[in-house]
């Protein structure tokens, strides 16, 4: 869309290894304070919103309280290293915000937001997390979830605070299937680098099967599908498939870049 004038915020809230201990340390600490009433009502239910009040006297009185960020268990550091990891591997700029905090209790590790300073005090146009186990809570499978809103008349403020206009909504052109974790590392930043060149890439996740991921690539409306397995990983290549006419060539993966961005022009 062009906005540029955002920057991501990012931090964990931890999850049923560290934030139950966490919790508790949380309010002991605010139980300490002269809270009013109100305030006091919060921190028994949901003591991390306490941290994110906005009136000057109480962000004072919790300046100095714990944070989740110091009190992760080691499994929930890990998983948040492996995603700065990423972000760093990708040149994604983001700033740890260790007070971000959501108002349900279900969100679990990584939790994000998008904010525009153009927009005052409203400045958040999007924003996320994770939320491991809310499918079992609910009656379902104990799956992992991950989850965003948008703002969408947020985002079209702040596009109008940089002088611009909403862009229009464009297919997917070219669409990543990694057959492994290796190759799924792989393939993250060559997506990135096509994103980069202007093409639109989307990539199969979940670790699906080549059968279905080719199915999601058809659906997808793309143009190309870049297939990459270990074999073609060791090799250093990765697999080319027009989906228009399913004719595939395998092609260096130092060229891959330049290769697909020629295929979709010729779209």
């Amino acid at each position: 869309m062009g906005l540029e004038g955002f920057r991501l915020e990012l931090t964990s809230l931890g999850d049923d290894t560290c934030r139950p201990q966490y919790r508790e340390r949380l309010q002991e600490f605010l139980f300490g304070l002269p809270l009013d009433e109100e305030t006091r009502r919060r921190a028994e239910i949901n003591p991390l919103r306490v941290l994110d009040d906005k009136r000057p006297e109480v962000r004072e009185m919790t300046s100095d309280a714990p944070l989740m960020l110091d009190n992760l268990s080691d499994t929930a550091q890990a998983h948040f290293d492996e995603v700065r990891a990423h972000l760093d591997a990708l040149g994604v700029p983001y700033v740890v915000n260790p007070r971000m905090v959501r108002g349900l209790d279900y969100y679990t590790k990584t939790t994000f937001e998008f904010v525009h300073d153009g927009l005052g005090a409203q400045s958040g146009i999007g924003g996320g997390g994770r939320y491991d186990g809310l499918m079992e809570q609910l009656g379902g499978q104990p799956l992992s979830g991950i989850g965003f809103g948008l703002g969408v008349d947020r985002t079209i403020l702040a596009l109008a605070a940089e002088g611009k206009t909403a862009a229009t909504p464009a297919r997917c052109e070219v669409y990543g299937i990694p057959m492994g974790d290796a190759a799924k590392a792989a393939l993250v930043p060559v997506a990135h680098h096509l994103r980069t060149a202007g093409i639109r890439v989307d990539l199969a996740y979940g670790g699906r099967g080549l059968k279905g991921a080719m199915k999601a690539a058809d659906k997808s409306g793309a143009v190309v599908a870049l297939v990459l397995g270990d074999r073609e990983l060791e090799a250093g290549e990765i697999v080319v498939k027009d989906l228009r006419n399913g004719e595939q060539e395998t092609v260096p993966l130092a060229e891959v870049v330049a290769r697909v961005g020629e295929a979709v022009d010729r779209a």
